[in-house]
């Protein structure tokens, strides 16, 4: 298997979360199932997943009338 192999089990940690800083990808194929996750070797995964969140979060507070505008 080489660095970029995405059935590399060392790079899936608890086998849901891949994790290479060599693979240039953001975001890939995931391993089971329809659909993608991020590289999470790659630093703006962090960054949107951040910003995910925190939309998220918003949301949350407004709705419940902790945030107004």
């Amino acid at each position: 298997m080489n660095e970029f192999d995405k059935e590399n089990y060392d790079l899936w940690k608890w086998g849901i979360f891949y994790y290479n800083p060599k693979d240039p990808a953001l975001m890939v194929a995931k391993r089971n199932g329809l659909g993608y996750t991020f590289n999470f070797g790659h630093k703006i995964s962090f960054v949107i997943l951040g910003l995910i969140v925190a939309f998220i979060m918003g949301e949350i507070l407004y709705s419940t009338g902790v945030i107004k505008f």
